[in-house]
């Protein structure tokens, strides 16, 4: 078994009051610094968000670039926030991260169920882990069973012959989260946690309820596409898919035959993720790519639906890769919430083809209430280093995993099968 140690994971240290939450992407590097009172309320002192061009599909590709991102990113939330940071909780899409369900049974003949007990069986269900050449990032109890029976709180306390444990294990290829820390570190910065970066989107974009009830998040990137599912207040799926905005931006460029960034302004100012008969009439002056000998750019007036067939098509292929990790993980697309977030969640209709493809029960996120977020923060594009402030309050992985919620009663399809199946 591989130790999580190994790759950084940590408990976020508090300094005065103050933590500082980083989300490094394939578009943006997004840093929240923000102050804990004594009774646990958190207001946000800074925001900074820079471009980022040293990352491609959550991978570091150029240090010194992605390196001079964080640094800006952290020193503008540092002057707006007064304050200087020395480390900060790191959200992740990098090193291919992998979700998988331990299981394991420890008899208790009859007696009280201990803690002891419960640390002994998820002790032995991480001795099980074999994750061959990748390290374990977060491993943490996703449900538990008394004598076959699954249970939604915790087993201490109970009578039982047997104790199930179910562990949720997400690994990662460790030499690309390595390669982003070493930027953050270069920053001067130490790394107080990594987490995987559905998780993070996951706890900003879901409220409590959907939480406990079974929901997903799909956080839609400019590298990536980060999926994750919530189960009883606990996160049973983590899944990253490496394609994201950019590639829909590439397949503009390839076919309007225009540059990226021509091709990135149309996609923002005037895409659509659903054909709409208006976009007919409608024109946008696409800049055709320089001719090599003249250096001579001309302007091709095109109908709006041009733009909008190429952006439909892809977004369709992507929701349907995420349909695949959505039923693989045994979740109930027809009746359980699903929230998109991150930037590609901005494109127009985009939740009308979510819907068509993934399920009715579709929305955006939106973080409000949150004291001292500025507006432009609180879009579905920083739902990730939102979800890092959340996290960085109250402990690691493990202990978030533990919080479940009492009144949900339902499981959803396949998942319920697992469990019946394996408790």
């Amino acid at each position: 078994m591989k130790s999580e140690h190994k790759i950084g994971l940590g408990r976020h240290k508090m300094r005065d009051g103050i933590i500082a939450a980083l989300d490094v992407g394939s578009s943006k590097a997004a840093c929240i610094i923000a102050r804990v009172s004594p009774d646990g309320a958190v207001t946000v002192l800074g925001v900074g968000n820079r471009a980022c061009l040293g990352v491609r599909a959550g991978a570091v590709t150029d240090l010194a670039e992605t390196e001079d991102a964080i640094r800006k990113a952290v020193d503008q939330a540092e002057k707006l926030a007064a304050v200087s940071v020395e480390g900060v909780t790191l959200a992740t899409a990098a090193g291919y991260p992998e979700s998988q369900i331990v299981e394991m049974e420890v008899a208790v003949d009859g007696h009280e169920i201990t803690r002891s007990d419960v640390d002994q069986a998820i002790a032995e269900a991480r001795a099980k882990i074999d994750v061959g050449q990748k390290q374990i990032l977060h491993s943490f109890p996703a449900a538990y069973a008394v004598d076959g029976t699954f249970i939604n709180t915790s087993p201490v306390g109970m009578s039982a012959s047997t104790l199930n444990v179910a562990m949720h294990v997400i690994t990662v290829t460790d030499g690309p989260v390595k390669n982003l820390q070493r930027c953050v570190q270069r920053a001067h910065l130490d790394v107080d946690q990594v987490i995987v970066a559905p998780f993070a989107s996951g706890l900003s974009a879901l409220g409590a309820s959907e939480q406990s009830v079974g929901a997903a998040c799909i956080d839609i990137g400019g590298g990536t596409t980060d999926v994750s599912v919530f189960l009883h207040g606990s996160m049973v799926y983590a899944g990253v898919i490496p394609s994201g905005g950019k590639a829909i931006t590439e397949e503009i460029a390839r076919k309007l035959f225009t540059s990226f960034e021509d091709a990135e302004r149309l996609k923002t100012l005037a895409g659509s993720a659903v054909m709409n008969p208006a976009h007919q009439r409608d024109y946008i002056d696409a800049p055709q790519m320089a001719d090599t000998a003249t250096m001579n750019r001309n302007l091709q007036r095109l109908p709006r639906s041009e733009l909008t067939l190429v952006m439909q098509g892809e977004y369709e292929k992507l929701f349907h890769k995420v349909q695949d990790r959505l039923d693989k993980a045994g979740f109930d697309r027809q009746s359980c919430p699903i929230v998109l977030c991150g930037g590609g969640a901005l494109t127009e209709n985009i939740i009308d083809l979510a819907q068509q493809i993934l399920g009715p029960r579709v929305r955006l996120a939106r973080h409000r209430g949150i004291p001292g977020l500025p507006d432009f923060a609180q879009g579905p594009q920083f739902s990730a280093v939102i979800g890092l402030l959340g996290h960085a309050l109250n402990g690691d992985a493990s202990k978030s995993g533990k919080k479940r919620q009492k009144n949900a009663q339902n499981l959803w399809g396949n998942l319920t099968q697992w469990f019946r199946q394996n408790f």
